[in-house]
């Protein structure tokens, strides 16, 4: 689940304009995704920085076994699991996305891209560990992703960025709670 991500830079949100304006000033060097982003690639996120948050630039996946990546946690099991529990409660992070994709595999094999209705971001709720490696958290998908997929990103409001970020308890009951009604449309193959 949540194996592509979508970000594209010609949207005109104000957090996908304020992203480029840091990833401008602070990295340089790196170029800001700009359509599909794939695991193992360099992607901007955001981690706790005080008041605000901050932005980073990790690669998405932590090393798993026969050299595979781990690309994904659920939400279910993430603080109990050994491997994941520390940097779950410590090292939270989100990928600031504008949709996600999901393949259909009934009959013909089918691209579907997931947004939320209203608005140009996705907010997915992920941590990261200290080698600047990250992964998304996924949950049950609810109706509208199960009948493409069983699994889903846990995904923020805008305005819970910051509390993902710094409050373990808020974190938690994030977790909990239901995923919201997404909308999806056909995508290129």
């Amino acid at each position: 689940m949540c194996g592509r991500i979508d970000f594209h830079m010609d949207t005109y949100d104000p957090a996908v304009r304020r992203l480029r304006e840091v990833m401008a000033a602070r990295f340089p060097g790196e170029a800001l995704p700009d359509g599909e982003g794939f695991p193992g690639a360099r992607l901007p996120v955001l981690v706790a920085g005080g008041e605000k948050a901050a932005v980073a630039v990790m690669q998405w996946g932590l090393p798993g076994q026969n050299g595979r990546l781990i690309i994904n946690a659920r939400a279910e099991t993430a603080e109990e699991k050994p491997s994941f529990r520390e940097n779950f409660l410590a090292r939270r992070c989100v990928l600031l996305t504008t949709g996600f994709y999901e393949w259909s595999h009934e009959g013909q094999t089918k691209k579907y891209l997931f947004r939320e209705p209203g608005s140009n971001v996705l907010y997915l709720a992920g941590f990261c560990d200290r080698a600047e490696r990250f992964v998304v958290l996924t949950r049950e998908a609810n109706g509208s992703v199960s009948d493409v997929h069983s699994r889903m990103p846990v995904i923020l409001q805008p305005g819970e960025v910051r509390r993902w970020l710094a409050d373990a308890a808020f974190a938690r009951a994030v977790l909990r709670r239901p995923g919201p009604i997404l909308v999806r449309e056909a995508a290129g193959a």
